[in-house]
């Protein structure tokens, strides 16, 4: 396997921490979560809908750079195994474990049973989600990162052999010297303009054409830019047009199509414009975040090694807590901005501690969690 890549280790930390971040003010934004209070923080929900540009994106960009880093010059067989020992296990994993007590807080709450969870548990698994039970929640990521993966695999395979590779160098040179790497954003647009009216089950896989489209682009898109030396270094030197680019269409989509609104005013003859803007915004924000990281993160401490590993545990955890937390602090009325704190602060605190002296050190825990069953050396506890 290649070495690991510290700008892209920082990027996948730093992705992942927002999203917990963003889960634990989705109960006070204004729109529709698993549990809602009847207060809304309006500054929390401008924030997050800033970062709603382009938080789930560079999460799929970044697993893209990921997935070559981990093909790296395997066999097919021994990284689709591999593939399922990390993504398919975890998944069934948590929606039989993770994601029970986050329906049955919901129900609870809505006032849909009113049993303990023990009383519930027989419910869990019966029906699909909304309707039913049985849900992958937050984990629809690793179930469309599993299946785009075994979709595109044949396109990761091309892009190691020697005419792959020389063509990915050839297009990066031009695309970079030319500003033609902006075109990217075109199939995001036509993702948004033509798919996402036709499709259904947002997250729920089976009838989301556009968001197997718009993230199976994106784990393509990954694996280029993180895969040609080439790209990098031009978005490494247009990194501040890239920002600029970026606030700028920020604004006009913001004054255009949100401008306070909870949900954004898109008429159907303004789509294509929405589509458009809102494509390389998003494009915009990635260029900057890799340009930026590809500039200055580029040193790997100890802690990066840690939070590398402890991620994906995290991400598979962190919603539990949160939903649970979240279920007590609307209960007892906590004021809104406390209520966001205290669930930020629980569901770092608590995701820590079950990682930390449950999933870490126990060998037939980790892989549950999709980690290797034996520590990285660098993990391990020293010797004394």
């Amino acid at each position: 396997m290649k070495n690991r890549r510290s700008d892209l280790d920082w990027l996948r930390v730093t992705a992942f921490g927002l999203l917990i971040l963003y889960h634990s003010g989705m109960a006070w934004s204004g729109w529709h979560w698993h549990l809602n209070s009847t207060q809304d923080i309006a500054w929390l929900r401008e924030v997050m809908r800033f970062v709603n540009r382009w938080r789930m994106p560079l999460i799929f960009l970044v697993s893209g750079g990921a997935i070559v880093l981990a093909l790296g010059l395997r066999s097919p067989g021994t990284f689709a195994l591999d593939r399922l020992r990390r993504l398919l296990l975890p998944l069934a994993f948590g929606m039989v474990v993770l994601v029970p007590p986050q329906v049955y807080a919901e129900r609870h709450f809505s006032g849909q049973f009113a049993g303990s969870f023990l009383d519930w548990l027989p419910e869990a698994f019966r029906g699909t989600y909304p309707a039913g039970n049985l849900s992958w929640h937050h984990l629809w990521f690793v179930a469309y990162v599993l299946v785009l993966t075994f979709a595109l695999l044949p396109c990761f395979l091309w892009a190691r052999t020697p005419p792959g590779e020389a063509a990915q160098s050839a297009a990066a040179r031009i695309m970079g010297r030319f500003g033609l790497h902006w075109l990217m954003a075109l199939p995001l647009g036509a993702s948004i303009l033509w798919l996402a009216p036709l499709s259904h089950n947002t997250n729920g896989l089976i009838g989301d054409w556009h968001g197997l489209v718009y993230n199976g682009v994106l784990l393509l898109y990954g694996g280029f830019i993180f895969g040609t030396p080439e790209m990098l270094a031009a978005l490494n030197r247009q990194r501040f047009l890239s920002l600029g680019i970026g606030i700028a269409s920020y604004a006009t989509l913001y004054s255009s199509f949100f401008d306070g609104a909870v949900g954004a005013l898109v008429l159907p003859a303004d789509r294509p414009a929405y589509a458009v803007l809102s494509a390389v915004n998003t494009m915009a924000w990635l260029f900057t975040a890799i340009g930026f990281a590809n500039r200055y993160l580029t040193l790997r401490p100890r802690f990066l090694g840690y939070a590398s590993e402890a991620v994906y545990p995290f991400y598979m955890i962190h919603q539990t807590v949160t939903v649970i937390a979240v279920y007590w602090l609307l209960t007892y009325e906590v004021p809104p901005a406390w209520g966001f704190i205290i669930a930020v602060l629980a569901t770092f605190g608590v995701t820590w501690a079950i990682y930390a002296w449950l999933v870490q050190p126990v060998a037939f825990l980790r892989p549950l969690f999709g980690l290797k069953a034996i520590r990285p050396p660098l993990l391990a506890k020293p010797a004394h």
